[in-house]
């Protein structure tokens, strides 16, 4: 047995391909290659069967030692058919000839009679200059470009132990262009691939990395530092600036006019952190009081001392043609009127704290902060004007009350929201957006219905704690948002394919690659659970995988929501619990313990 070594001249990297090739002698053959009307020789040869064979490394493209051919051996020219068999002649090979036939239909005999006693039916002329007798030269360079041979600092030892690394340059490349080019040929002679791979990702997926086997123990692994992953909801934190309420407040107030009215030196809140919030009754669509947040205490309190200065010399505080009341109030006192269906617990300033259950009377016990016929009957004041009288005039005033909904809403509770209240405010949250762009397009109102109010709707719905990161993909959608704006508001790659994670958040400032390396071990070791499993169990959960998105695996199954009734009534904390403790089980069966 002989080993054919076939360098492939379409590949940049060149692969070595072992053929078995029956022969009673060894066979060099010499092939001959077209190349701008020159030919060249290069390509296949066939080796000894001695004990020193010719080195290939696949650590560089171009890299070959062949083994010196015996003395004395004729090498008749032909070319490569990209097959062993081209190159034997069929005596040689012992089987029947099939030369000319492509189908491999049999011939007649004086047909195969006559190729065995003919050159292949490759053969081309030998080129002139080239010597058919074997020297201890090695074969010239492969190189499609030079009809001469090789490269002057292309050297390839007759040792095969002694290997030049060279660079390869595609044909009709010019070598000497280095730097100045266009587009440069890299030289990978002295950059290892890992190193290539280290450089591209960050510094934390590196140094998580950083082991033998390129695997973290499981307590590095779940170290807060390198873990990903954090309940989104607990981000939002409880806040007590500074509160001004101002009473008897014209139906059609603007929010414009409530700044104007307390004056742009005040230290009111960044217009970003949605400082003034109109009460609306939800279900009438009624205008109440207005609060305004201060940065501190102190600068509320300076607020009103001057109006009621105003006051006593004379000015009396006006917004619009209505005198004003300008007061003092508190984080509880908004809370309470921005919520005002949420029974059964007291405000200890922007924190809830609930009362006892009590059974005799039920209907004072705490059931949402919000309901969904509140949120159903918010969109219905946008989609039937007409029925609510009260918001004809300020026509804005829903899409800003569902703002300061969204903006006050104590979604670090986990314990007490439910998936289902959760999904209303997200529902109308997305029916109002989709509604508030349709009037913007048609001109409905341009004076109140602005795209000032669409971004200031969609940033504070892509920075509700409280919405998932599938939640948020769906509103950047509607509001035509770019990566990098998405990017910003801390969505991670393929947010589309969250779909199962109802508590689970990228943490901020955490870099994709590192997100995405977690997504990956889940991934790949869910899948060896799955083909684990019995026969039953297996076809059972691929039938279900067609219907649903596979980017985190088979997840779903290792947390095992049952959806229904049950499941819309399961609060935001006992779904983190379900989706942690899915994450750790599965990182523990994928990573060693120490």
């Amino acid at each position: 047995m002989s080993s054919l070594t076939s360098l492939n001249p379409q590949s940049a990297a060149w692969l070595p391909q072992e053929t078995s090739v029956s022969s009673n002698e060894s066979e060099l053959y010499w092939l001959s290659g077209r190349e701008r009307g020159t030919r060249t020789a290069f390509a296949s040869v066939v080796q000894s069967p001695e004990p020193q064979h010719g080195v290939y490394s696949q650590s560089h493209h171009n890299e070959r030692a062949f083994s010196p051919p015996q003395a004395g051996a004729g090498l008749p020219s032909s070319h490569s058919c990209h097959s062993a068999s081209a190159l034997l002649s069929p005596s040689t090979s012992g089987r029947l000839s099939y030369v000319g036939s492509v189908s491999g239909t049999m011939k007649s005999p004086d047909y195969t009679r006559l190729g065995t006693l003919t050159e292949p039916r490759n053969f081309a002329p030998q080129t002139s200059g080239l010597s058919a007798a074997v020297t201890s030269e090695p074969p010239p360079k492969f190189d499609l470009s030079l009809a001469t041979g090789v490269r002057k600092n292309d050297t390839v030892s007759t040792n095969a132990q002694t290997i030049v690394h060279t660079t390869y340059y595609p044909p009709g490349t010019d070598h000497d262009i280095g730097s100045t080019a266009i587009v440069p040929f890299a030289d990978h002679r002295h950059v290892s691939p890992h190193s290539q791979i280290q450089n591209l990702r960050s510094d934390t997926l590196n140094h998580l990395t950083a082991t033998e086997s390129g695997l973290p123990a499981l307590h590095n692994a779940l170290d807060p530092q390198y873990f990903p992953f954090l309940e989104g909801a607990r981000q939002a934190v409880a806040t007590n600036h500074g509160v001004v309420k101002l009473k008897n407040i014209p139906f059609a107030t603007k929010r414009s006019e409530v700044i104007a009215f307390l004056g742009r030196n005040s230290k009111i809140l960044n217009d970003a952190d949605e400082p003034v919030h109109i009460i609306m009754e939800r279900v009438t669509s009624k205008t109440m009081d207005a609060y305004v947040e201060f940065v501190t205490l102190d600068d509320a309190n300076k607020a009103v001392e001057r109006h009621q200065q105003n006051i006593l010399g004379g000015r009396i505080s006006r917004l619009g043609d209505r005198p004003v009341e300008v007061e003092l109030s508190s984080q509880e006192s908004l809370m309470k009127d921005l919520f005002p269906l949420a029974k059964g617990i007291m405000w200890n300033g922007a924190s809830p704290q609930f009362k006892p259950l009590n059974p005799n009377e039920p209907w004072e016990n705490f059931k949402g902060f919000v309901s969904e016929e509140e949120m159903i009957m918010l969109v219905k004041h946008v989609e039937v004007p007409h029925r609510s009288p009260f918001s004809k005039d300020c026509p804005q005033r829903p899409y800003e009350c569902l703002i300061s909904t969204l903006k006050k809403f104590p979604w670090y509770v986990t314990d007490r929201i439910t998936i289902s209240q959760r999904h209303a405010v997200f529902k109308a949250t997305c029916e109002l957006a989709r509604l508030l762009s349709r009037s913007i397009q048609k001109q409905d109102d341009q004076v109140n219905l602005t795209h000032q109010l669409y971004r200031r709707l969609i940033a504070t719905a892509m920075k509700c704690p409280g919405f998932t990161p599938l939640m948020k993909d769906d509103i950047s959608y509607l509001a035509n948002l770019s990566d990098m704006e998405e990017r910003w508001y801390n969505q991670p790659r393929f947010a589309s394919c969250w779909r199962h994670q109802y508590s689970l958040a990228p943490k901020p400032g955490m870099p994709l690659d590192v997100i995405e390396w977690y997504i990956a071990m889940i991934r790949e070791q869910t899948h060896r659970d799955m083909v684990a499993r019995p026969h039953v169990e297996r076809t059972i959960l691929l039938e279900k995988s067609q219907e649903t998105d596979m980017y985190w695996g088979y997840f779903w199954a290792e947390i095992g929501y049952m959806f229904g009734p049950a499941f819309d009534q399961m609060t935001l904390s006992q779904a983190a619990h379900a989706e942690f403790t899915a994450v750790e089980r599965i990182l523990a069966r994928a990573l060693t313990p120490q």
